[in-house]
């Protein structure tokens, strides 16, 4: 008997060294993609704050009407440096469609904002390297306004009533508004916005608030997550794993289709996952599917999509995501594979920024992250404390 209890207490004793051990290679991990992404991160935030000064203006709703090409680009080109998610980008894409943009411009925006952003961007340089961090953002160029073109393109073809091109002097417009009620979001032809008559350090304020209050409380949630997660598959994760489940190339990007099209990601959390995944064996191109799916789709925002511009709509946006990415993520594969580039040799091996200063940014953005959760929680909390209990 005492021996018995004497094995049982070594058996258990074993057990909680290898939990502490694997809690701790955890913890490890996660310090280290924190690390690698902190100083990206924050800078990607404060190019947030300064394009939030200098694309307020009613220029771009303006530039965004009318079924050519033009407004097309225009949106993609807008929407690949805004820094939301494929939920948060509904409500400004249907305000822009209210306001006049066109259906394929609004689709355009609809894609390129969630498949890509400048924070993210940095983020993909500071895990992915160089190469993932232009072809990721190209490919959402391609995809939205492949997507966007397609729109207009059977719009037209089953007799869609046309959209007129508007001008920024377009005074027949103008005309026909009641007083006080323009198309434009914010400032006409000739007039000057609130926000512009502030003084350039009261803008710049403004924008740092934007970037590092509204937007970091909007992501930081989702970066965290990304990280943690991504820790977890490197620690649990074995390399032989992926290899041996996913197969070959293409059926390796059709899972990842699978798993993007309904997961609820932004292009922040989705970086440090693919990462990790490479690290792993998942070959690239699979990887940058999961990155242009993941971000672009959910289940939610499709159910949206569908009420506000219909089923056609959708079928476009879901088939031109998915033909564009697979297609991608094969030129991928075979351009590094000519080129005998090993990118996961490349991930989360960023040398300009010195350790020192990436230690100092995680330090920076978890006190950020603190200040952020108290921000949120402490109305609550103390609205319930100060709620009247009854008699």
């Amino acid at each position: 008997m005492r021996a018995d209890r004497s094995s049982n207490t070594r058996g258990r004793m074993m057990s909680c060294d290898r939990s502490a051990a694997i809690l701790s290679r955890m913890l490890t991990h996660t310090w280290d993609i924190l690390c690698d992404s902190a100083v990206f991160v924050l800078v990607g935030f404060f190019i947030a704050g300064v394009l939030d000064i200098v694309m307020s203006g009613g220029w771009v709703t303006r530039f965004l009407s009318g079924a050519k090409a033009r407004s097309v680009v225009l949106a993609t080109l807008i929407g690949v440096p805004l820094p939301l998610c494929s939920c948060s980008v509904l409500p400004t894409a249907i305000t822009l469609r209210k306001q006049g943009a066109s259906r394929g411009a609004t689709l355009s925006f609809l894609i390129s904002t969630p498949e890509t952003s400048v924070t993210s961007v940095f983020l993909t340089y500071a895990l992915l390297g160089p190469v993932m961090a232009i072809v990721r953002p190209i490919a959402a160029c391609i995809t939205a306004i492949a997507a966007g073109l397609a729109e207009n393109a059977v719009s037209r073809r089953f007799g869609a009533a046309p959209e007129a091109d508007a001008t920024p002097a377009d005074s027949t417009t103008e005309a026909a508004a009641p007083a006080g009620e323009s198309d434009c979001c914010c400032s006409c032809s000739g007039e000057t916005s609130p926000d512009e008559q502030k003084p350039a350090r009261s803008r710049f304020g403004k924008a740092m608030r934007f970037a590092f209050v509204d937007l970091f409380d909007d992501i930081i949630g989702w970066v965290l997550l990304g990280v943690v997660v991504a820790a977890a598959l490197q620690t649990w994760l074995p390399p032989e794993v992926l290899t041996r489940f996913l197969g070959g190339s293409l059926q390796s990007m059709l899972i990842m289709v699978l798993i993007g099209i309904p997961l609820y990601v932004c292009a922040e959390a989705s970086t440090p996952i693919a990462a990790v995944l490479i690290m792993q064996g998942l070959n690239p191109g699979a990887a940058l599917v999961l990155l242009l799916v993941g971000p672009a789709t959910n289940i939610g925002s499709l159910g949206v999509l569908h009420r506000h511009l219909g089923r056609r709509t959708v079928g476009i946006y879901l088939a031109t995501i998915i033909v564009v990415a697979l297609a991608v993520g094969c030129a991928l594969n075979a351009a590094l594979a000519g080129a005998d580039f090993r990118l996961a040799d490349h991930v989360m091996h960023e040398p300009l920024a010195p350790q020192w200063l990436k230690t100092g940014g995680a330090v920076v953005m978890l006190l950020l992250a603190a200040v952020s959760l108290w921000r949120r929680t402490m109305p609550r909390v103390v609205g319930w404390f100060g709620e009247k209990q009854p008699a």
